[in-house]
């Protein structure tokens, strides 16, 4: 990854991230029952350090050696910097691999290192990337969601539109994770799934649709329609305003 993501960003995606994950992992944990979770594209670790609290211990942060050390949400000995346009391997398996608004960054040739990367290390994969239009920060790679269920496909992952229903009305989770995020299971991570997940399975030969309200699309469609270079600096723009507003009310 050629892009330097730097504090200003992290600082920016933590605050909607971790009500993201307080919701998200509320609405999981009762189905899957992880003990264990990998995060690739972890950042900071917000969403793993939300996983502790839920008395999840056993986890991994994954990312490049540019983030803070000394700002992790997680142990420094649970954060691992790495390059993730290559395969990563932690030499053991999880019950949950993770990857959220992370696929965008990467060159698309890395996408299916990316998807390679997690079901290396786990039956279940919870994952999410932007779609076309979404814009952020140098968004090199936005694809439909039906892209990514054909990599998993390759690797015996079928899609479960369970997580995205549950969060419709849920207040305070980002738009990118209500829309996005979608649960992929091989066979053996099918086992121990409860009735109402495996009801969420999206059939063989059908794309996982878009998702999202009025509103929603209509940024897609007029963000889509801009240059890459403007888009990523009216984020950044965005990013440091918001940053400092949280921080001016955090005292």
């Amino acid at each position: 990854m050629s892009h330097i993501y730097s504090n200003r960003f992290f600082d920016y995606i933590e605050i909607g991230a971790r009500t993201s994950a307080q919701a998200m992992i509320g609405v999981l944990q009762p189905w899957l029952g992880v003990t264990s979770v990998l995060d690739l594209g972890s950042g900071r670790g917000v969403w793993l350090g939300e996983w502790i609290k839920s008395g999840v211990t056993d986890v991994a942060a994954v990312d490049g050696d540019y983030v803070n050390s000394d700002r992790l949400a997680v142990p420094k000995n649970q954060f691992h910097p790495a390059n993730l346009t290559k395969v990563v391997d932690m030499g053991r398996r999880f019950d949950l691999a993770q990857s959220l608004e992370v696929g965008e960054h990467l060159p698309e040739e890395a996408s299916t290192v990316l998807v390679e990367s997690l079901t290396n290390h786990a039956d279940r994969v919870l994952f999410s990337a932007a779609v076309p239009g979404q814009g952020g920060e140098f968004h090199i790679n936005e694809k439909p969601l039906s892209f990514w269920q054909d990599l998993f496909a390759q690797h015996g992952y079928a899609p479960f539109d369970c997580v995205r229903p549950e969060l419709k009305d849920v207040s305070g989770v980002e738009p990118w994770y209500r829309y996005n995020t979608v649960l992929y299971v091989n066979e053996a991570g099918r086992d121990g799934l409860p009735a109402e997940v495996l009801a969420k399975e999206v059939p063989a030969g059908v794309k996982v649709p878009l998702a999202g309200s009025i509103g929603w699309r209509m940024r897609l469609a007029v963000v889509s329609l801009m240059p890459r270079g403007m888009v990523t600096k009216i984020a950044q723009v965005r990013a440091g305003l918001v940053a400092r507003k949280a921080q001016r009310a955090n005292g």
